[in-house]
């Protein structure tokens, strides 16, 4: 765009004089106006129009942060909600259990087939205990296996065995235990899959112990080989691999052939095994 300086000088090069100059300089100079005018009013209307873009842009922000934030909110309440229905429930778990420990040790129930929890003066004689599991101490499958013959030999039905089995129970297994939901902790074999869990006496952790296991402390060759021996047999049970020269032999075979795999594809094998 030319400026009045360079208008002046084009009219001097034209050779304008007197009021033909000034005609020209008037006209040259309205023109300047008028699209000084048009340029300002084109920066008004772009510095308007990005005002509004930004507007728009703040408020599709602002309501992008709201709705987050409700989200979160509704998030953090479910949650809330759902600890605090687990906690209850693990609260009345936890009241139930000591409840009937506390009918155990005095007595009150006694082993009958039938689980009415008759009280032990009407049964003839005093009832065998069976001792609380010590977490830390006691082997938890072994301790299981005693718990089943202990009910079974008592004839105790076998629904009552969740709820009698929870009194005997401490520290992680105790803990374990109250996280199930009421319908879960109801179900022995459900109790017992869980804590099999927690304590790793699964297929893999067997396999893990049988292959990783050393000697303790003050155990004789004898007690370690027998203790070895367990985890092999402890590990075919959970593989659910019939104790044949051909299905051991797939058995070994797969393991080693999981173990030469890259760590996530041995993974997923074993998961995809785990499932089927």
């Amino acid at each position: 765009m030319a400026t009045m300086e360079e208008i002046v000088k084009k009219a001097d090069l034209l050779g304008y004089r007197g009021e033909k100059r000034e005609e020209y300089l008037k006209q040259e100079f309205k023109l300047l106006e008028e699209r000084q005018e048009k340029k300002e009013e084109a920066e008004r209307q772009e510095k308007k129009e990005e005002a509004e873009r930004q507007e728009k842009k703040e408020e599709a922000e602002r309501q992008a942060r709201e709705k987050k934030e409700e989200a979160d909110r509704q998030e953090r309440k479910e949650e809330a909600d759902r600890k605090e229905r687990l906690e209850l429930e693990k609260m009345k778990l936890n009241a139930e259990m000591k409840l009937l420990q506390a009918k155990i040790e005095a007595g009150i129930i006694k082993n009958e087939p039938d689980g009415s929890g008759a009280r032990s003066s009407d049964s003839g004689g005093k009832r065998p205990k069976l001792p609380n599991f010590q977490d830390g101490r006691d082997d938890l499958d072994i301790w299981l296996t005693r718990f089943e013959k202990f009910a079974e030999s008592n004839g105790w039905s076998r629904e009552k065995w969740s709820s009698s089995l929870c009194a005997l129970l401490t520290g992680r297994a105790m803990d374990c235990y109250g996280r199930l939901s009421a319908e879960q902790a109801k179900d022995y074999d459900k109790v017992k899959e869980a804590l099999m869990m927690r304590y790793d006496l699964t297929e893999d952790g067997y396999r893990r112990k049988f292959r990783t296991c050393k000697p303790a402390e003050g155990e004789s060759p004898d007690m370690f080989i027998v203790r070895i021996v367990t985890y092999l047999d402890r590990w075919i049970e959970l593989s659910k691999t019939d104790k044949s020269y051909e299905k051991l032999k797939d058995l070994i075979v797969r393991e080693q052939f999981m173990d030469a795999c890259p760590e996530d594809l041995a993974t997923s094998l074993r998961e995809k095994t785990y499932l089927h």
